[in-house]
């Protein structure tokens, strides 16, 4: 029970004996002097939590292409960098998922820009667009430090596509970036930075049923008219298809699964010709990946169900993956114990379907189908954690191209197999015994050699993994 204090609000949740001991105990002078003290220290702490906040706002704003310059761009507010082997484009929500604008006018200028800019470049080449919303702790902001990972990511997407073409003498696809940015740093001073992991889950999910669903659905569309103005080019070999992958990082993995998930549930329901025959469940885009996503397992468990329990042809791809780091405290353990709070009073069915409600999607172990474990798992190795990669374009490319031959053989076979691993440059993906032939969704265990902790997902290693992994599964049966 709460009493009031000498007409102060009923703050204190104490015993009446006690209060009335310490009210009896201290004299009048020392007793206002404890409460002022109290006050002032309450005071100065809501000054630091105010000073802390990182205001809402949109970092891009100059719609003129500007060329990339690594050393100029932590000043960048432009909408669109252009570097030789790629072009990056940003698109920014506010809090509530709205895009921002002015009173609701001009919202669509950065996705105008973009699509604009991606219709130029699209012209002339088939398109790799590489959507990534950024998560907890990040922006889109010129010095954020995902804003120079992903260009990073797509430097190396370049470099592959290249090598690609000329291995398999087929034209050159150019690769393009959107950059989704929103609030996710919304305070910069511990401990009030990591104490805001629990607002911005919920300001994640406002985003992902905001226009981040408008922004990907028209990124969709615009691959589908590209893909159909030019298919006599595409089905004459004078041209490659345009694709898109999506990506999303911690609560903009959330973003991008609150987004996705609808979409992906409908169509692995409604996989079936006109003759009734069950097709490959398409994905979002050509595929989907999150990385130490932070939503909860339960509601991954319908779309687990139906990849799991449905009978998929032998052509099946991957349409959705998810990478999360075994050493992820962020999701391993901060997130069940914020669900414990929140969730409290919520009633089960079972004890699994209160841990699925409670554990992160790459937490709980009964859906996990996948491990990626390194070949060296020795933390200190150059592979690992160097600035630059010992592994070259080439290299990865033929490690591609052996993915999609297996991918191919199974298929020429006509017959389900058992063997399911696939072997990647510096890294393997291990079946669990929860895997199944043509499971359309891969939930990976990720080794902490490879991602070691929430946020260090740029180490080479993953980064070239990474590349390696959307080249081979969203080959749509490219060879």
């Amino acid at each position: 029970m709460a009493y009031r204090l000498n007409g102060w609000p009923e703050i204190i949740y104490l015993p009446r004996c006690l209060l009335l001991n310490w009210e009896k105990s201290i004299p009048m002078k020392t007793h206002h002097g404890i409460i002022k003290g109290i006050v002032l220290v309450g005071l100065v702490l809501v000054c630091v939590l105010v000073a802390s906040c990182v205001s809402e706002r949109q970092y891009r704003t100059d719609a003129q292409v500007q060329q990339f310059n690594p050393k100029t761009s932590k000043d960048s507010h432009a909408i669109i960098e252009v570097a030789p082997l790629y072009t990056a484009g940003y698109v920014e929500l506010d809090d509530q998922g709205w895009l921002y604008g002015d009173g609701g006018r001009n919202a669509r200028m950065q996705i105008d820009t973009v699509t604009n800019q991606f219709t130029k470049e699209g012209q002339s080449n088939g398109l790799l667009i590489v959507t990534f919303v950024h998560g907890w702790k990040h922006n889109a902001s010129g010095n954020d430090s995902y804003v120079a990972m992903f260009h990073k990511i797509l430097n190396e997407l370049g470099k592959m596509e290249q090598v690609l073409s000329t291995k398999q003498h087929h034209p050159q696809r150019r690769v393009v970036g959107l950059y989704i940015g929103w609030r996710g740093l919304s305070e910069n001073i511990q401990p009030f930075e990591d104490l805001s992991f629990w607002g911005r889950k919920d300001a994640a999910e406002r985003v992902g049923h905001g226009a981040v669903i408008e922004v990907l659905s028209e990124l969709e569309a615009f691959r589908n008219q590209l893909n159909q103005k030019f298919h006599d080019e595409i089905t004459n070999h004078r041209r490659m298809n345009t694709k898109l992958i999506i990506m999303g990082h911690s609560f903009g993995g959330d973003v991008v699964y609150s987004a996705a998930a609808p979409v992906l549930t409908e169509r692995m329901v409604e996989n079936y010709d006109q003759d009734g025959l069950p097709q490959p469940p398409k994905s979002l885009g050509d595929l989907v990946v999150l990385i130490n996503p932070a939503f909860e397992a339960a509601r991954f468990e319908t779309l687990n169900r139906l990849a799991s329990t449905k009978s998929f042809p032998l052509s099946t791809n991957c349409t959705l993956a998810v990478f999360t780091s075994r050493a992820d405290w962020a999701t391993g353990l901060a997130f069940p114990v914020g669900r414990s709070v929140s969730t409290l009073f919520d009633q089960y069915e079972d004890s699994h379907q209160r841990q699925a409600n409670l554990a992160a999607v790459g937490h709980y172990a009964p859906y996990l189908n996948y491990e990626l474990k390194p070949f060296n798992k020795n933390l200190k190795s150059p592979e690992m954690t160097s600035a630059t990669n010992d592994v070259s374009p080439s290299t990865s490319a033929d490690s591609v191209l052996s993915v999609r031959s297996k991918i191919q053989q199974r298929r020429q076979r006509g017959e389900p197999t058992n063997d399911l691993a696939y072997v990647f440059t510096r890294c393997q993906l291990l079946p669990t015994t929860n895997c199944i032939p043509n499971d359309p969704v891969f939930n990976v265990a990720v080794d902490p050699a490879i991602i070691p902790d929430h946020d260090t997902i740029d180490r080479w290693v993953f980064i070239r993994f990474l590349a390696e992994f959307m080249f081979a599964f969203s080959s749509n049966g490219e060879k």
